[in-house]
């Protein structure tokens, strides 16, 4: 697994656009896509939209904002390299569904990413390095997503961090 972190466009996307594209060229297999992103309003809607006229038309887009584990192991499973963009997207979304899905649907993810054969790209905001926020469900997200990337870099091959436009490989 290769896991890519770092703050709020710094480029972590665009790097993992490039590394997915060369590892299936380097398998001779696809790409997919797997978006945890909801249009909840219209300046969403455009960085979705943004995303996607980035991406090559050849990559399949599959749309998993609570379902990560499901959907990454089933395209691990048709030999595809897999792009999941992004991990605190995901934990976000696992929140506000509430009922003690956050947890669970990490050691999913992490049991899915430990299995792998190296063919899967998980990218992750770094929320961590700035101030400490106001109210309990910001700093719960903040400690979740933290101990979340902790987790998923552990058990990575790869990890860069982004840092304006740089890729920094940390492992």
């Amino acid at each position: 697994m290769i896991f890519i972190t770092g703050g709020a466009r710094s480029g972590k996307s665009a790097l993992a656009e490039r590394l997915a594209q060369q590892q299936a060229d380097d398998f001779g297999c696809g790409v997919t896509f797997i978006a945890t992103a909801e249009a909840g309003d219209g300046e969403m809607r455009e960085r979705i939209e943004e995303h996607r006229r980035r991406r090559p038309p050849a990559w399949e887009t599959v749309e998993a904002p609570l379902n990560l584990p499901q959907a990454a192991a089933t395209a691990l499973d048709r030999g595809q390299v897999v792009l999941v963009d992004c991990l605190t997207l995901y934990l976000a979304n696992l929140m506000q569904a509430g009922d003690g899905r956050v947890e669970a649907g990490l050691e999913r993810l992490a049991a899915v990413a430990a299995a792998g054969d190296g063919r899967l790209i998980v990218v992750s905001n770094e929320v961590g390095m700035g101030i400490v926020p106001d109210n309990g469900a910001a700093r719960r997200f903040r400690d979740l997503a933290g101990r979340a990337n902790q987790r998923l870099a552990a058990l990575a091959d790869e990890v860069y961090m982004c840092v304006a436009g740089i890729p920094v490989r940390v492992k």
